[in-house]
This record gives structure tokens, C-alpha cells and sequence, in this order.
């Protein structure tokens, strides 16, 4: 596989420019504000990490954070599911997801869209989130979205809701409810409702042309020395 390393602005975690909660717990800044992704193997075992600004914990949490929910929603193949539960977006039309993965302060879970879903593990290494999802290495393809933990939601996402509230967001009714996402564009990403996905460029297999061409280049331009005009 191609190793995906992708950094994300700082302070971007306002989605439509929510304001959040009311309640104290929640005046923190960064707790949601996705800063990183990266995808890599390790031996035959893929390995996905996520990086968050800041990770407050005040009830203790077993992974070390307590306040946001992590959404990793994986395409493998075409077709899949379109709509991205808990998060509020849909995927690009023949795009959609076939497994997820929710990462909170308690536990991290697989998803399948027919509901099925189990335990997978988790731990923080440092200023990332690690996961081992149990899949081979692969050029998969990824959308990478946090929201305000809710352990009501299906989905561990806390709503948006014109007005807010002491527990909700306030925004757009409809919003959708994640704060941060992974796109080249954030902005028309919330605008329109659809999350591009981000994937590994394969560049590495590209370099074996350049490096043949650089040393022609340099080839000749060494001949052009040895053998000058006359």
C-alpha cells in the first residue's frame, strides 16, 4: 500500500460556524479540532491514526480523552453505503462506505452499514489516536470527520439544533452534526452536504521514471564534457 500522511488546519472546528454547548464542559477549545490522519502498514496489518488538537479528559477516560467522537468511514470497493451516519454528509454517488470506525474516550467500534458492529482496538501513542482494524494493507479510500461525543446518539454524535442548548449544537437545522472534517475544501464540503474522500496518490511508483530520467539528463550532460565539439 501507499502510506497517507494528511495534516488539517488548526481552529477549523466550527463546521457551518456552530457555537458549541453551553455547558461548561464544553468551553474548552480543540477537543474536536481534527488535525491529522494517517494510514500506514505495519507487517501484514493496516494501521490508522488520527491526531486531535487537544484531549481533555475529565471523566477519566480509558483512551485517555473524553469529550469528541472520531468517524473513519472506509470505501474498499465501488458501490457502498452513501449516507454517513452520524456525521450528517453523503459520499460522491458510487462511493460509499463498507466499514466504519468510531473512536471515543471508552472504546473504538467496527461498523458495518447493515448494523453489525464489534469492539476493535485503540490506544493513544503520543498526540495520535491508533487504531488496528484488523483489515490487510490497502489503497483504500477514506472520509475522516469528529464530532461532540454524545453517548445517547447512535452514533456518539451530539446534534445540531437551531438555538443550541445546553447539550446540542447551535446551528442550521439539518447541519450536519460533525465539527471537523478531512477535505481539501471545508467549506463547500458543509455547503453542499458531500464529503469528498481522501486517498494515498501513488506517487512512490512514479519515481523510477524520474529517477531514469534525471540520469539521462545527467548522462549526456557528462558526454557533452568528455567529448566536446571541435
Amino acid at each position: 500500500m501507499t502510506p497517507l500522511l494528511l495534516t488539517d488546519p488548526v481552529g477549523d472546528d466550527y463546521g457551518l460556524g456552530y457555537a458549541y454547548p453551553r455547558a461548561a464542559l464544553f468551553a474548552e477549545a480543540g477537543f474536536a479540532d481534527l488535525t491529522g490522519f494517517e494510514a500506514l502498514s505495519r507487517g501484514e496489518k493496516l494501521i490508522l491514526r488520527v491526531r486531535l488538537n487537544r484531549y481533555p479528559n475529565h471523566t477519566n477516560a480509558p483512551n485517555g480523552f473524553s469529550l469528541a467522537t472520531v468517524a473513519i468511514y472506509l470505501h474498499e470497493r465501488q458501490g457502498g453505503f452513501e449516507q454517513l451516519p452520524g456525521a450528517g454528509f453523503k459520499t460522491p454517488v458510487g462511493q460509499g462506505w463498507n466499514r466504519a470506525y468510531l473512536i471515543t474516550g471508552w472504546q473504538a467500534e467496527e461498523r458495518l452499514p447493515g448494523g453489525q458492529k464489534k469492539v476493535v482496538g485503540v490506544q493513544k501513542n503520543g498526540d495520535w489516536l491508533e487504531l488496528t482494524p484488523g483489515l490487510p494493507p490497502a489503497d483504500y479510500a477514506y472520509y475522516v470527520v469528529v464530532g461532540l461525543y454524545d453517548p445517547f446518539a447512535p452514533w456518539y454524535f451530539r446534534p445540531v439544533r437551531s438555538g443550541g442548548g445546553a447539550w446540542v449544537l447551535d446551528g442550521p437545522a439539518g447541519a450536519p452534526a460533525a465539527v471537523d472534517v478531512l477535505a481539501q475544501n471545508q467549506a463547500v464540503a458543509y455547503s453542499s452536504g458531500i464529503l469528498p474522500p481522501v486517498r494515498a496518490e501513488p506517487v512512490q511508483r512514479r519515481l523510477p521514471l524520474a529517477w531514469l530520467s534525471a540520469g539521462i539528463g545527467l548522462l549526456i550532460f557528462l558526454l557533452a564534457f568528455r567529448f566536446p565539439r571541435r
